[in-house]
């Protein structure tokens, strides 16, 4: 019935039945309703987490609940494509891109395992917030180079500790939203974190598959990731 922003309204999802608009300056164009631990939650616009200044760490060959092992400007095993950092799933813009080649050396065969154990992680400059949502976009390109299956981690302890995997605790493995053959530079459908209750300052977002199917990438790419909460 109106907008919650204190961490005592929210622990008490479980508790009682209530409307919940998220708002912010600014609006994303969606509107879904469903259950939520028994609460009936109403997405008007979102509020997005992540500001378009947010510093952000690329990672590569690491799982949930594994040590970050860190990835940097380059090309090959490891690397980034310089200006398509980890940095851009945050700027709201389709038209920039992440570039990660994960195990993969910069060629155009690729394999098909370069995509995965590749991801990123980030501090929030708002500070701790409750994360209930997710949304990816597509990048300009080859459908195959899309996420298909990702896992998100959360976090509150210090910045020197986030490199190591047991800082961080589980809160979504599944669907990343992007269907297969999605259009090029759009968003998939929002995905829900309907066991999560906590509030945390960092987040790790981690590429398990791509959409390759088996068959040869040189690197995984997505334009945005969007963190709705409060």
């Amino acid at each position: 019935n109106s907008t919650h922003s204190t961490k005592t309204n929210c622990n008490e999802l479980s508790k009682c039945h209530r409307f919940l608009q998220f708002t912010s300056e600014e609006e994303h164009p969606i509107t879904h309703t469903l259950p939520f631990i028994g609460v009936l939650i109403q997405r008007q616009s979102g509020q997005v987490l992540t500001s378009s200044n947010e510093t952000v760490y690329g990672v590569w060959n690491t799982t949930a609940g594994s040590d970050s092992n860190p990835a940097s400007n380059g090309t090959g095993i490891g690397k980034y494509s310089l200006g398509k950092g980890p940095y851009t799933v945050f700027d709201k813009n389709t038209n920039t891109k992440y570039v990660n080649f994960g195990n993969c050396n910069n060629t155009t065969t690729g394999s098909p395992n370069c995509a995965q154990k590749t991801g990123l992680y980030l501090t929030l400059k708002r500070g701790a917030s409750l994360l209930v949502a997710f949304q990816l976009a597509t990048a300009d390109s080859f459908p195959q180079r899309d996420p298909l299956q990702i896992t998100i981690e959360g976090s509150n302890n210090n910045s020197t500790e986030l490199t190591r995997g047991s800082s961080w605790t589980l809160l979504y493995k599944g669907s990343s939203g992007i269907s297969i053959n999605q259009t090029r530079l759009t968003y998939g459908s929002i995905q829900w974190l309907l066991q999560n209750s906590e509030w945390y300052a960092s987040y790790r977002f981690l590429v398990n598959l791509a959409m390759n199917n088996g068959t040869n990438i040189p690197f995984i790419q997505y334009s945005e990731v969007a963190l709705f909460g409060y």
